[in-house]
């Protein structure tokens, strides 16, 4: 199937007005959202016929329930709720928010302003056609970016956003489609009609005729109409029905700062790339639980600003750079800026982050698509470290024997766990040989290690992994030598690893129970997804 190139939104109803009475419906229906409802007919009719009782749509119900479905889906969209791992929807921060009637408009405002491409919604298995891979944009701020500019006369027509806005991938074509616009304001009829089909054959596969670009407006038009709407909702532009966007010239200063503050506040979220509960569960924060990124200065141009900049630069390696003590913190800016600059730019980073918390999203890609293995175990003990544990790297055995395992996490009296960071880009396999070496090897080995009693073993995969029914048996072969001990383990991947960590952070865990939380988790089991992982420490 053919992968998008063009915008698309699902737009049962276009005005976001009543996404509160939509979601208000979505309750009344699924029973408080304790109805199941992927694969459930019923739910949906019963959504519909909700929806229709509430007059939020017409009484016309379908014979499958498409439309509950349709409607759902435009509720995931702007991610106030998702479906989970047991096919249930769950309403988010925000979407609780709306059923509280708690700033509604501000929170409806934010999610509009936060959408974007790709999001959870977009990612999940059932939404076809997918877009293509190269989409990264929030499209909402992008057209807004779009209209507050003096070379387009604060305006941008309907026809321009469906043949020219509609088409950008990526943020950062705002000089790209501005020039496309400016060309197309003076070209003739002809060329505009050639423009228009040259856009309708690359971007949609239509004949490259006027009649192809015609099929193409009458396809595109409705989606651009309803960007421009839930842009007007914003109260950021204003819509001339049918028209235009448009932006007050006056107002053209206070909106590039609202703009660059919203960037410093929302940057792309790329939470995706750990799992798509966590990017639902985080891009459906409200206001007023959505914390701030560490790189709140990025539209400054101070030399300070810069400063703060590069300082962040060297600790995108860190998962949460703002949890590390004052002296880590100088220690490793040492190495970039010398000693005599380190504690000084070490309090700087510390005060710039006094209101922020939370996973440092530049570090999921640096980690989940690490090539170099050294630094793949380097990252994985940082991630440890910022869970709570207590992180050694590389630990000599005490039997003075070669074998050496990667990571070692101390934690409670005198305990520790070990764990092998396999770096396979494909799939990881627990071998009978592995298994051989973790039992026979690893754990007695590093058992007594400066005191310490081996209580744990555990994998951190980079993809996917298999032999998850070997964990046992390097259980039973431990006790065969040790009766006494009850040592067990987990397997999980690097996306598992770092959705736990975001999750712990969002949810202000403390170190301590972190820890525990994830000492629960081991039960001789493989984690592919972070729910199972949560459910089985019974978080």
């Amino acid at each position: 199937m053919t992968e998008r190139k063009v915008w698309f939104i699902t737009r049962p109803e276009r005005d976001p007005k009543f996404h509160r009475e939509a979601l208000l419906a979505l309750q009344k229906a699924t029973n408080g959202f304790t109805v199941k409802w992927s694969g459930n007919r019923t739910a949906h009719l019963a959504y519909e016929q909700a929806l229709a009782d509430a007059e939020v749509k017409r009484p016309n119900i379908s014979n499958d329930g498409s439309g509950g479905r349709t409607w759902a889906a435009m509720l995931k969209t702007f991610a106030y709720c998702y479906t989970n791992e047991e096919g249930y929807l769950v309403p988010t921060k925000v979407g609780e928010a709306l059923l509280k009637r708690h700033k509604v408009f501000d929170n409806v405002k934010k999610q509009i302003l936060t959408l974007q491409i790709p999001n959870a919604y977009f990612l999940e298995a059932g939404f076809r056609p997918k877009f293509d891979e190269s989409f990264r944009i929030r499209p909402a701020r992008f057209l807004i970016r779009l209209v507050n500019q003096e070379e387009l006369a604060y305006h941008v027509t309907k026809e321009e956003i469906t043949f020219f806005a509609l088409t950008a991938s990526k943020d950062s074509q705002l000089s790209e489609i501005t020039a496309k616009i400016k060309a197309f304001r003076v070209a003739s009829s002809a060329e505009r009609l050639e423009m228009k089909a040259d856009i309708a054959a690359q971007y949609d596969h239509r004949e490259r005729t006027d009649k192809g670009a015609r099929d193409f407006e009458t396809a595109h038009s409705d989606v651009a109409h309803t960007f421009m709407l839930i842009c007007d909702a914003t109260g950021m532009v204003e819509y001339i029905r049918g028209q235009s966007l448009r932006v007050n010239p006056e107002e053209n200063q206070k909106l590039s700062q609202e703009l660059e503050e919203l960037e410093a506040r929302y940057p792309f979220n790329n939470r995706y790339k750990i799992s798509l509960e966590r990017m639902a569960e985080n891009n459906g924060l409200d206001v007023e639980s959505y914390k701030a990124s560490r790189n709140s200065g990025k539209g400054q141009a101070t030399n300070a600003a810069k400063r703060l900049r590069k300082i962040n630069e060297i600790m995108n390696a860190y998962p949460n750079p703002a949890a590390l003590p004052q002296e880590e913190l100088e220690r490793i800016l040492a190495e970039e800026v010398g000693p005599r600059e380190a504690q000084k730019y070490a309090f700087e980073l510390k005060e710039s982050q006094v209101a922020f918390s939370g996973l440092n999203t530049e570090f999921v890609e640096s980690y989940l698509y690490e090539e170099d293995n050294l630094r793949f175990e380097d990252k994985t003990g940082e991630v440890l470290k910022a869970i709570g544990f207590d992180v050694e790297m590389r630990p000599k055995p005490a039997s003075m024997e070669r074998t050496e395992i990667e990571i070692m996490v101390k934690y409670g009296d005198r305990q520790c766990g070990i764990i092998d960071a396999k770096n396979y880009r494909q799939k990881f396999a627990l071998s009978a040989s592995l298994t051989s070496h973790m039992a026979s090897e690893y754990i007695p080995n590093y058992q007594g290690y400066k005191g310490l009693n081996v209580q744990f073993f555990g994998y951190v995969t980079a993809a996917d992994f298999s032999g998850e029914k070997n964990l046992e048996k390097i259980s039973n072969k431990v006790q065969e030598h040790t009766s006494s001990r009850d040592i067990k383990g987990l397997m999980l991947s690097a996306k598992v690893l770092l959705g736990f960590l975001d999750y712990c952070l969002e949810n202000d865990i403390p170190e301590n129970e972190r820890v525990n939380l994830f000492i629960r988790a081991v039960q001789n089991r493989g984690y592919k997804t972070l729910g199972e992982m949560l459910k089985e420490a019974k978080y």
